[in-house]
């Protein structure tokens, strides 16, 4: 409830006004922070409200989770689920990539736009205890780059440091003079983010929870953009920093990540839900929990007898027949690791070993030895008690990284669908079977509807700019929208 009342205030002091004076009330784009935030007092509680904007709330956040995985081919709804509200818009359409992020990209720039709010009424408060000033501005320059790598990753040609088709940079406050921006290049977006970073760097707090920007989770966040940029000499130090952590060392047993999360320092970063968002919580055990959506029989025989099937896969459900045919008894897996007895499961940005599997792919692709980039994939086998597996050839090295961040990583934060595409679109049309299916119809009919096919499997690789942005600040469109 904390967090709401926060982001309410934050709301209210930026924006707030008396009917006696709405006529002399600026325009929104050109708010006046003076007399709004007054001491260290209300900055806390607006920071709080600019968490409150971490990618959505609790209701949407089964969206958030669910599309990567939908469209990476590891969650499914059952074929025989035809009737009233159980097939839904995004089931029909995820699958075969197409997706609207609408949400995200607002939930986002919200955060940025609240976050450069709070950071300009901050510079003149001086009632802080010891360093929290400097802490607070280390942790809104995290939240930025998070929310910024975000869209990277959702919106922009982020694999090609080359491209103009980078992100929208709105580091000032919003007026009416800078609402039609364009888009920066790839290059100057990931500089941006790095120029984030490097003030959470100094200037964020120790690691102390999960739910909290830290010198740890920004030093991870900058292993993965190092990462995402194909800077891998750079991305491997980073990483073996975080990885110097021993404090957020992997945890003794996988299954903590997700039954009991709060006790685990290997999630560096999440979006924490607290008791007052339960109730919003409660479409995830449906979706999750009841049989709607569960993990794709492709899934399924993919994981084998990986011994961290059981804390990924729940039980067979038996679901209400009236969603298929009356009269007929249907089962369904479920995915297990998405909820949690509690019903307070986050949204987990940043963990421990997404750190060990981006070195192990970095180091691979830097030209390392295949046996120094199995090393960390070990680490990982070994914590879960699952064997090793062959990684003496480029094709088995590259099946064994692959293979983990479809494993380790499932149903989370979309990353088995990043790695997906990482090592080719003929990876993910094997995990994809839908995908695979409506390609198979465009062979058919013929090399001209292929090829148009295939390059909408490329296009779509990234979703396009919403309409609520387009509609005031007609920037350049992404490929095949």
């Amino acid at each position: 409830m904390k967090k709401y009342i926060g982001l309410l205030l934050f709301s209210f002091l930026l924006f707030g006004c008396s009917i006696d004076d709405f006529l002399d009330k600026q325009p929104p784009y050109e708010a006046d922070l003076d007399g709004a935030i007054t001491n260290a007092n209300k900055v806390e509680l607006a920071l709080i409200g600019v968490y409150a904007n971490l990618s959505a709330d609790a209701y949407d956040s089964r969206d958030i989770i669910a599309e990567g995985s939908f469209k990476s081919g590891t969650m499914r709804k059952p074929a025989w689920w035809t009737r009233g509200n159980a097939v839904w818009y995004y089931e029909r359409y995820w699958p075969v990539l197409y997706g609207n992020g609408s949400n995200e990209w607002s939930y986002d720039y919200s955060l940025i736009k609240n976050a450069n709010f709070l950071l300009t009424a901050i510079d003149g408060i001086d009632d802080f205890e010891g360093n929290r000033k400097d802490e607070v501005i280390g942790e809104l320059h995290f939240l930025k780059a998070l929310a910024y790598n975000r869209l990277m990753l959702k919106f922009t040609q982020y694999w090609d440091v080359n491209s103009d088709l980078g992100l929208i940079i709105r580091n000032d406050l919003p007026s009416i003079e800078n609402i039609k921006k364009d888009r920066s290049t790839v290059a100057d977006s990931y500089q941006m983010i790095l120029e984030e970073l490097e003030i959470s760097l100094v200037k964020c707090p120790d690691y102390s929870v999960a739910s909290q920007a830290s010198k740890v989770a920004a030093k991870a966040l900058k292993t993965k953009v190092l990462f995402q940029m194909g800077n891998y000499a750079d991305c491997i130090s980073m990483a073996d920093e975080v990885l110097a952590h021993t404090e957020n060392a992997l945890a003794p047993s996988y299954s903590t990540n997700f039954t009991d999360w709060d006790s685990s320092n290997e999630i560096l970063f999440a979006r924490v839900f607290g008791d007052s968002d339960a109730s919003s919580l409660e479409t995830r055990l449906t979706s999750f929990s009841s049989g709607k959506w569960g993990p794709s029989s492709n899934y399924i025989e993919f994981l084998g007898d990986d011994p961290r099937y059981s804390a990924i896969i729940g039980d067979t459900v038996v679901v209400d027949y009236r969603y298929g045919s009356s009269g007929t008894v249907y089962t369904n897996p479920t995915v297990k690791k998405l909820v949690n007895s509690a019903n307070d499961m986050p949204l987990i940005y940043l963990r421990t070993a997404e750190i060990y599997l981006i070195k192990a792919e970095a180091i691979y692709r830097n030209g390392g030895s295949f046996e120094d980039a199995y090393a960390p994939v070990a680490a990982i086998r070994t914590r879960a008690g699952a064997n090793p597996v062959p990684h003496a050839t480029q094709a088995e090295i590259e099946t064994a990284i692959l293979s983990e961040w479809l494993i380790e990583m499932s149903f989370e934060n979309w990353n088995e669908y990043y790695a997906l595409r990482r090592f080719g679109a003929e990876k993910l049309l094997e995990r994809n079977t839908q995908l695979k299916a409506a390609l198979d119809k465009a062979i058919a009919s013929g090399s001209d509807a292929e090829a148009q096919y295939r390059q909408r499997i490329e296009d779509f690789r990234i979703l396009s700019i919403p309409s609520s942005e387009t509609n005031g600040n007609p920037v350049e469109q992404n490929p095949g929208y």
